[in-house]
């Protein structure tokens, strides 16, 4: 992907909506893409009641509050569109969120997403992340709830941190990236190895990078082998260290956004024993720029 020219943003009906909409204006008004706003949640369920005047009442005040939520997302993108002194496209759907996400992303450079809070509904399920990443066909920036950068305007994305495994993923995280590296000041590549592992050097993706106009330095980082007690953990998952010590790298080196692939391993295993995608998923504390 050489530039960025049309993004999506998902909102969603979490109180990090507004955070996450201007992180992708910002993002489209550096770039001088355009931005196109998707309200795509899950409809207000029903149930069946004993009479047909409870379901009636039951059904209208769902309505009702799926109403409401159409109108406040509105609201959120037209406050968006004075911010960038634009209006924005705007479609909302209540109904199960990834078909219409994938419908939009097939015309689109970038898709940013929230990150999904287990303790903050949303509209959404938790393993939409996941579905979007795995369908979507370009690349998924998430911007984490727990994010410090918040603001009247998202931080510049300046200092990136790539992680690179060598994989297929990797590969399509380097080059989806491109765009953003051009612009940064700084980039560091970052591959992680347990042990004594020996690794291919990272200088051929310097080069590589030098070419489309990056300047990036690289470091080879040993992430530490887990304890006996670790492993016996029920929540402990094989690549959990490696995740951690990405987001440690992160915090030390101050980056603004981690670029990685997306599902390396087979789906199953991730869901199944768990990996550094599902840990990032789940413990970002920057944005987070993620290919598959």
């Amino acid at each position: 992907m050489s530039e960025l020219r049309r993004i999506v943003v998902h909102v969603s009906d979490s109180p990090r909506a507004r955070e996450v909409a201007l992180w992708a204006a910002s993002l489209a008004d550096e770039h001088g893409a355009e931005l196109e706003a998707v309200h795509a949640v899950e409809a207000t369920p029903t149930a069946a009641y004993l009479t047909p005047e409870a379901t009636t009442i039951a059904t209208q005040l769902s309505i009702d509050s799926d109403r409401g939520r159409i109108e406040q997302a509105r609201a959120l993108i037209d406050e968006v569109g004075q911010f960038r002194e634009k209006p924005l496209p705007f479609e909302s759907v209540l109904a199960d969120p990834l078909p219409t996400l994938l419908r939009h992303v097939r015309c689109a450079d970038l898709l940013v997403m929230g990150q999904h809070d287990p303790e903050t509904p949303d509209g959404t399920a938790s393993g939409l992340a996941g579905r979007v990443l795995m369908g979507a066909g370009c690349p998924v920036l998430f911007v984490p709830h727990t994010d410090g950068h918040g603001g009247p305007r998202p931080r510049a994305v300046r200092n990136v941190l790539v992680a690179w495994n060598g994989s297929r993923e990797s590969v399509r995280a380097l080059r989806d990236a491109l765009p953003l590296l051009r612009r940064a000041a700084k980039v560091e590549l970052v591959r992680f190895v347990r042990g004594d592992d020996d690794v291919p050097p990272l200088e051929p993706l310097v080069q590589y990078l030098a070419l489309h106009g990056v300047r990036a330095t690289c470091s080879l980082q040993r992430s530490r082998e887990p304890s006996v007690g670790e492993r016996l953990l029920s929540p402990w998952t094989p690549d959990a260290p490696v995740a951690e010590a990405l987001l440690s790298r992160a915090a030390d080196v101050d980056a603004d956004l981690i670029a990685i692939g997306g599902y390396g391993h087979a789906r199953a295993w991730e869901l199944a024993l768990g990996g550094v995608t599902r840990t990032l998923l789940q413990s970002m504390t920057v944005p987070v720029l993620m290919s598959h």
